[in-house]
Parts: structure tokens; C-alpha cells; sequence
């Protein structure tokens, strides 16, 4: 039996457009459309399980010989990047009761809903991984640039926990301008993106400079940027909010409930992996009189440079 003529194509409510080809393309731009950090990477296509990615490591010099000197030759280094492609998947089951007594566009609660869980669990792993997964941007063996948000600390790269020396604080202007800083003083350029969880962006919303003015330039509605998840421009980045930075991190023994945000150079601080697209299954059990759905992806990370972002620690609010 054609397990697809379980469900009539030609009407919603009984699960209309659930179709592999369709829903395939639907997830991906839905992916995509959801994603905070995907557009912010640099995206490459893989052939395999693993890619290699060539990356220098220390550039070449230029020097000033003098009249008839020699001229001291320099290298460039070079090291790589090893891209692993890893699967991610989105099960649903759907009785037929559902599918014949449902008030809502089945095809489009079900897209919508898969392309949700799928971008949090890859952005939680590109964000969080320790290493099972991918390694992600808060691991400490990822980044070379932490500072405080007490701002009395631009070298806070150690493990957070209760042996962790890191003061908590609120948020303010020191530790933002601090975090731009870093990057800059590695020779990237002016970092363009922030990631802050939504309660800390709550509060960067009543700063004001020494003028009184917003430091946070709220984007207004049909602009671009707002399908790019942007909030608002902070001190010039594209503040971007996001609820898979935890909110329940512990700094030493009297700081806890703390949270992370991270400034960096978009295109530079992280490699994004695509082996293939989405692949949509969907298949019907006769034993449950149910329809079941299936979307697999298969992805990479992996930090490119870990000097072009910063990390922001122990905020507070």
C-alpha cells in the first residue's frame, strides 16, 4: 500500500501538503527563517562525513630594509579545521483522529513545530556542546577572549562553577565596550553581532548613555533586520536574543542564576557544516492507526577563529 494515501494531498485538514519533497523544503527555509546564529556563520558544503578547512595560523610581516638591506622573509602558517557531520532528527506521531477532526492547517503545525525543535537542538549544541555533539562557543576550550560583567576582569577565560573567580554583575556599557575591544585587539574587524538571553536584553533596554540616550537602537517594525532575529544595534552589533544561553549559570560560590553573551565577528568566530539538506519521511501504522513523521539533517561546527568573538560572564540580570 502507498503509505502517503493515508492522508489526502488535496485538503488540509486531513493533512494536505504533507508531502516528502514539499515538507522537505518547508523545514529547511523554516530552519533557516528561525535560526539566530546560521546566518552569522561561515556556511560550507560537505561532500562527506568530514571536511577539512585550511586556516592560517600566524601571517607574514612586512618590514622597512634599508637602502641596499636584505629583506627579512616571513611566513604564513597554516593549520586546519576538521568539520564532522553530525545527525539531528524530529519524530511526530498524528492519529487519524487528529488528522480528521483538526481545526488548523495539519501540514503547517507540523512544519513549524519540527523546524522549532530542530534549529534549538543544533543551536544549543553550537552554543553549549561540550564536545559530544560539536564543541560549542561557551566551552572554555573554544574561546581566548572573556571578560566580566562586572568589567574588572578581561581575561575571564576559566571554567565557570563554584571554583570560578568571576564576580557576577548586571549588565552595563564597561563590559560590552570591553568585549568589542578583545576582538579588535586580535586584528579582526569591528565585531557585528551579539547574542544575549531574552532577560538580559530586557534590562540593556533602559541603558542609556552619558546623554541619556538608548544604548540599545531598537530595530522598528518591517525592517530587515527583524527577519534576521535582530533587536536593536549595541554599540555596533546586531544584538541578536536567544533563550538557549542558560540562565542558571554558577560563578564562584555567592553568584548563580548568571548568564553568558557573547560579541563576535560574523564569518569569522565559526564554521557551519551542511552535508546534506532536510530528508522528510512519513509512513502509516496500521497496528496504531497512526501516521508518523520523520525529518533528519545532517550538520558540522566548529570554531574557526576563537579570538573573533568575546564572551561576556556572569551577567546577572
Amino acid at each position: 500500500m502507498d503509505i502517503l494515501k493515508a492522508l489526502n494531498e488535496a485538503t488540509n485538514s486531513a493533512g494536505g501538503y504533507l508531502v516528502p519533497e514539499e515538507l522537505s523544503n518547508r523545514l529547511l527555509a523554516l530552519i533557516q527563517r528561525k535560526s539566530k546564529i546560521f546566518p552569522d556563520l561561515d556556511v560550507r558544503q560537505m561532500n562527506s562525513l568530514v571536511k577539512l578547512i585550511p586556516k592560517v595560523t600566524s601571517g607574514t610581516t612586512a618590514r622597512w630594509p634599508g637602502e641596499l638591506g636584505t629583506i627579512t622573509a616571513s611566513q604564513t602558517a597554516f593549520g586546519q579545521t576538521t568539520l564532522t557531520a553530525k545527525k539531528v532528527a524530529s519524530l511526530t506521531e498524528v492519529s487519524s483522529e487528529e488528522l480528521e477532526d483538526a481545526i488548523v492547517d495539519v501540514a503547517t503545525h507540523l512544519t513549524d513545530q519540527m523546524a522549532k525543535d530542530m534549529t534549538l537542538a543544533i543551536e544549543d549544541r553550537m552554543f553549549n556542546g561540550t564536545g559530544t555533539i560539536f564543541t560549542g562557543l561557551r566551552n572554555t576550550g573554544s574561546f581566548s577572549n572573556a571578560v566580566s560583567a562586572k568589567g574588572d576582569n578581561t581575561s575571564a577565560t576559566g571554567g565557570d562553577g563554584t571554583t570560578s573567580t568571576v564576580t557576577g554583575a548586571n549588565i552595563s556599557l564597561k563590559p560590552i565596550s570591553q568585549a568589542v575591544t578583545e576582538v579588535l585587539k586580535d586584528n579582526h574587524e569591528q565585531p557585528d553581532i551579539s547574542y544575549w538571553n531574552p532577560r538580559t536584553l530586557g534590562s540593556i533596554q533602559l541603558l542609556t548613555d552619558g546623554n541619556s540616550r538608548p544604548l540599545l537602537d531598537q530595530v522598528t517594525f518591517g525592517s530587515p533586520l527583524v527577519k534576521e532575529g535582530v533587536i536593536g544595534i549595541l554599540y555596533g552589533t546586531k544584538a541578536k536574543s536567544t533563550t538557549v544561553l542558560p540562565i542558571d549559570l554558577t560563578y564562584g560560590v555567592a553568584t548563580t542564576s548568571a548568564t553568558d553573551a557573547i560579541v563576535a565577528r560574523s564569518g569569522e568566530f565559526a564554521y557551519m557544516g551542511q552535508r546534506r539538506g532536510i530528508r522528510f519521511n512519513t509512513e502509516y501504522d496500521i497496528d496504531t492507526d497512526k501516521q508518523r513523521y520523520q525529518a533528519t539533517n545532517r550538520v558540522a561546527f566548529a570554531i574557526k577563529y576563537a579570538d573573533a568573538y568575546c564572551m561576556i560572564r556572569a551577567i546577572l540580570d
